[in-house]
């Protein structure tokens, strides 16, 4: 998904960065992305360190959103730079995850990038997690 940069801010760079802090694994994505996930398994967790990356915190604020199965599971509201949430979601049961940012606001809407940092799967030996096209 060409939005998405493995491990790095949106748009390049060294790593994520939050509030100075870097994050070495993750996912960096753009104002108004969708990472749509196929999961096998017996899958029990989902945790991440959402936010804004530090190289485009001037351009404002996104939502994040976590959808399971069709339904909405999380959803973040406005995240501003230096805020970052944790969320950890029980994801048992569920075959299909969406990972989505929107609602983008600032003096830049087009402009901002959040970071799914340590975004992680938290399951058992043999489940496996695929990425489906758009």
């Amino acid at each position: 998904q060409a939005n998405v940069a493995r491990d790095a801010a949106h748009g390049g760079g060294d790593g994520m960065r939050m509030n100075g802090l870097h994050f070495r694994r993750g996912l960096g994505v753009g104002a108004d992305s969708r990472i749509d996930l196929a999961l096998a398994g017996d899958w029990r967790l989902l945790r991440a360190d959402l936010g804004i990356d530090d190289r485009c915190r001037d351009a404002g604020g996104l939502q994040f959103q976590v959808w399971g199965d069709g339904r909405l599971l999380y959803d973040s509201g406005l995240v501003k730079a230096p805020g970052v949430v944790k969320p950890e979601l029980d994801i048992r049961g569920l075959s299909s995850l969406s990972l989505r940012t929107l609602g983008a606001q600032g003096s830049q809407p087009t402009q901002v990038c959040g970071n799914w940092a340590n975004a992680v799967l938290i399951g058992e030996e043999g489940d496996s997690a695929e990425l489906v096209a758009p």
